[in-house]
């Protein structure tokens, strides 16, 4: 649900805000207000339709907390939308405010407040790299990251994302002990700061910022590891695919990412990988360098230290290749490419997954990202879709699911659309209620959502 006084933009009063933040960064130039109004929703022909034009009328840019609480206090008083953003890197138009209003910009609270062997704590503006490089000086690692790892803010990814690179060990985000506590503020006239803890930060994971104002996250590290940059290639998709699972399966192989792509997807990412054949299958891996003898050797077409890669100007690490950079490479040559996000189940990866290939093919060419899923092994489709029709999009996702594949759909921009489980879990409406009474946080992510105080 929408309220009505969102609907008419001309009646915001935005003098009324600014005279209410004196001291605090208003940004008004209409670049700044485009560009700060976007993310990568143009990965979806959809969303792209549904959102190109859709802009703030101001980016307000706070550099501590008590500025948040005075941004958030001024916008409830005036009714006014606020949506919260890192730095855009999320692909289903979580940044994006559909009505306008404020785009709170987190780019200036960057603090990494704690490193530690018991996790860290790191303001939402904090780049997930400047994190990571913070824990490395100790020894220390992340258990995830996102393969945008340069750009996003730890904020952004938390709020926007699921998982990622380490999820082939860790499961997602809200697997049981992956994040440790987040500091949100709610949005009203006397805002209050919340500690969240424990599985209740999940709460806030995942609502792109409509369940709160996330100033700080704290999630675990782990010992770092020396990984390894691996690519296996292969003739056969069967055997290409069989081996991903071996090794993703194989807990006496330390590793952090194990990414199948079909001979057609792996096509876009030749030109990245040197020795890479036409019409070859890639398994893409991090594995910690100590237990490359414990690998099937004879496909393995590269093998480098992951930091030489990273640190390399002339060369990609493997993780820019797979998870959602795969499909932006594809998208460098192909830009009527979208993409599917699917679930191959736990103890049906094999099965299903050739399944889809057998009744897809190239029309759907197969992307998999091995991950934990409660526990257990699964995997999650990112598979490549040349865009033809809603209607087409209608009949894939219903052949998936009629397998027992659930479709988190990538073409739509509301947090219960792009649920597998099509719906927001009740206590993350109820906490909303608490946060946002007014619906003012990032309205229309949320549709079933109904403001607690109009």
């Amino acid at each position: 649900m929408t309220v009505a006084y969102l609907q008419d933009r001309e009646a915001y009063d935005l003098a009324g805000f600014r005279a209410s933040v004196p001291g605090i960064t208003l940004l008004d130039d209409p670049v700044t207000l485009k560009r700060r109004s976007r993310d990568y929703y143009w990965f979806s022909p959809i969303a792209k339709a549904a959102l190109d034009g859709k802009v703030a009328d101001l980016v307000a840019v706070p550099q501590s907390i008590d500025d948040v609480m005075q941004i958030a206090a001024a916008a409830a008083r005036h009714r006014i939308p606020v949506t919260v953003r890192g730095l855009g890197t999320g692909t289903y138009g979580q940044a994006v405010p559909l009505f306008g209003g404020i785009v709170l910009d987190f780019s200036q609270m960057t603090a990494i407040e704690r490193v530690g062997s018991d996790g860290f704590k790191a303001q939402s503006g904090a780049k997930v790299d400047a994190v990571e490089q913070a824990a490395r000086d100790q020894g220390l690692e992340l258990r995830m990251h996102p393969s945008t790892k340069k750009m996003a803010t730890i904020g952004g990814y938390f709020c926007g994302g699921s998982g990622g690179i380490g999820s082939v060990t860790w499961g997602g985000l809200r697997e049981a002990g992956n994040l440790h506590g987040a500091t949100v503020v709610t949005l009203e006239e006397e805002p209050q700061i919340i500690m969240l803890g424990g599985l209740d930060t999940n709460l806030v994971n995942r609502t792109f910022g409509s369940t709160g104002i996330v100033v700080d996250v704290s999630a675990p590290l782990e010992p770092a590891r020396p990984w390894q940059d691996v690519v296996a290639a292969f003739a056969d998709f069967d055997e290409a695919l069989a081996y991903a699972h071996d090794v993703a399966a194989n807990d006496a192989i330390a590793k952090r990412l194990v990414s199948f792509h079909v001979a057609s997807c792996a096509h876009y990412l030749r030109p990245l990988i040197p020795g890479l054949e036409a019409g070859q299958c890639a398994v893409l891996m991090m594995i910690d360098s100590r237990d490359l003898e414990k690998l099937e050797t004879k496909p393995v077409i590269l093998s480098e230290p992951s930091d030489e890669r990273e640190a390399d100007p002339k060369r990609l690490p493997i993780y820019e290749m797979a998870w959602g950079h795969t499909t932006l490479h594809a998208l460098k040559e192909n830009r009527n490419l979208s993409y599917l996000q699917t679930l191959f189940p736990p103890g049906r990866i094999i099965e299903t997954a050739t399944k889809m290939h057998n009744a897809l093919g190239d029309e759907l060419p197969m992307h998999l990202e091995f991950i934990r899923y409660e526990g257990e092994l699964a995997a999650n489709g990112a598979q490549l879709w040349p865009y033809t029709s809603p209607e087409r999009l209608a009949e894939i996702i219903a052949l998936h699911e009629e397998v027992g594949v659930p479709v988190a759909n990538p073409h739509v921009f509301t947090v219960e659309d792009g649920s597998r489980h099509k719906r927001v879990p009740g206590d993350q409406l109820a906490f909303k209620a608490k946060v946002d009474p007014h619906g003012l946080l990032n309205p229309g992510k949320m549709p079933s959502y109904v403001p607690a105080i109009p």
